[in-house]
């Protein structure tokens, strides 16, 4: 029986959560007014999505292009074979040597799911499920998700998304480094490694060498923001999900780490701009100097505070804090859905929060807050308490939930 309606009246989190109670095999059918996505399920199972607006091949051959990991020369060829063979595209690529298997499988991994967590993103439209006996996908290369998976990353991406979007309206953004690359260095911030609190509470650096604690997933990002490149040509790059290139920059921004150099179009007007100023007649001795002056100035206020951008306060303040604690409690309470999902699968909250990695219900980055301290997690016989925490480590009761679970018993 086909299963119909319209996202208002039936959101999709039920939707993806009915067809996969049910373990049902099918399509499912969104429609908006700009776009339609069909995902493909087998036995309750995510395995294969695609969008009317760019099909998935087409995304495929264009991002393993931008990654470095294939030519577009190769690229026209393999279209020219899956044109003669009517293969899969991947197929293609994969046979022929022009990218290893573990290349193919990832980008498609990466690519279905950027597909499926957009259409959470959807405010209206309509849904139409039509389960079949069986579907066709490419079953060598891609691995099925499950639908808990997709409903914990959705409800993730509804929950902070608005917040994010306030700090990266466009995807055209052009963000530059605010710091010396030289001060970033790589590592987990951990409770033991948090920064000590500094004067009126801000945050000092966290090493006694002043430099950047990033984790390997920021660091990679970061050295991407070079001040040319556009916010989705950063995600194309990386070969990592939207919402979580988004959500790292937006933590970058928010420590001051990376700062908005205008658009793309913006920054070539820029660039002429300076180059009609300095053939204006003014002497190039003047703007050298003052150049000279400028450049002086700017390396004097970084030393005095190395997470400051030239022009702008230390750290932001006002409206970013409060979008900070958006982010923070929304994350708390991810995590708490999270618990709750391990507690109903094993029957007892983990031990630590490190098991919900494990499992695959939470990635590392949802056990911080978006200043990179670790939630407090104190489990006990009949549940839990999670809290946010201050700059010393200790718990907030203002950030907290508590949480009891029913207890099976024999």
């Amino acid at each position: 029986m086909a299963l119909e309606g319209t996202i208002k009246d039936f959101g999709l989190p039920d939707i993806f959560q009915l067809i996969g109670l049910q373990r049902k095999t099918g399509l499912l059918t969104l429609t908006s007014e700009k776009e339609s996505v069909a995902v493909t399920f087998e036995n309750g199972m995510v395995v294969m999505a695609d969008s009317s607006s760019r099909r998935l091949e087409d995304r495929l051959g264009s991002v393993l292009v931008k990654q470095g990991k294939l030519s577009k020369e190769r690229l026209e060829e393999a279209l020219q074979v899956q044109k003669q063979t009517l293969q899969r595209l991947g197929h293609v690529l994969a046979t022929n040597s022009y990218i290893t298997t573990k290349d193919l499988k990832d980008a498609l991994q990466v690519q279905v799911s950027h597909i499926v967590f957009k259409v959470f993103r959807w405010r209206d439209g309509n849904y139409n499920f039509a389960p079949t006996d069986s579907v066709d996908y490419d079953r060598e290369n891609f691995n099925p998700m499950s639908a808990d998976f997709i409903l914990m990353e959705g409800i993730r991406m509804v929950d902070e998304w608005p917040i994010i979007e306030k700090k990266i309206p466009s995807m055209d953004i052009v963000f530059r480094s605010a710091v010396d690359p030289s001060l970033i260095e790589v590592g987990a911030a951990r409770a033991e490694e948090a920064p000590a609190a500094g004067p009126a509470g801000k945050r000092t650096p966290a090493s006694s060498s002043n430099k950047i604690r990033l984790s390997p997933e920021e660091e990679r990002l970061y050295r991407r923001v070079d001040g040319t490149r556009s916010v989705q040509a950063i995600i194309d790059a990386s070969g990592a999900p939207e919402f979580e290139v988004c959500r790292t920059l937006f933590d970058l921004l928010n420590r001051n780490i990376i700062a908005k150099a205008g658009t793309g179009t913006a920054r070539a007007e820029e660039e002429e701009g300076v180059a009609d100023t300095v053939g204006s007649g003014i002497p190039g001795f003047v703007v050298l100097a003052l150049v000279v002056l400028l450049s002086l100035a700017g390396i004097a206020a970084q030393l005095r505070s190395p997470f400051a951008v030239t022009g702008l306060p230390p750290l932001l303040g006002g409206s970013s804090d409060e979008l900070l604690e958006g982010v923070s409690l929304s994350r708390l309470q991810r995590l708490d859905r999270a618990l709750v999902a391990y507690h109903l699968i094993h029957g007892a909250p983990p031990r630590a929060l490190d098991d919900l990695v494990a499992s695959g219900l939470l990635d590392a980055g949802g056990l911080e807050d978006p200043w990179s301290r670790p939630y407090h997690y104190a489990p006990g016989p009949s549940g839990y308490l999670i809290s946010a925490v201050d700059d010393s480590g200790r718990p907030r009761r203002t950030a907290s939930i508590e949480r009891v679970l029913s207890v099976e018993r024999p």
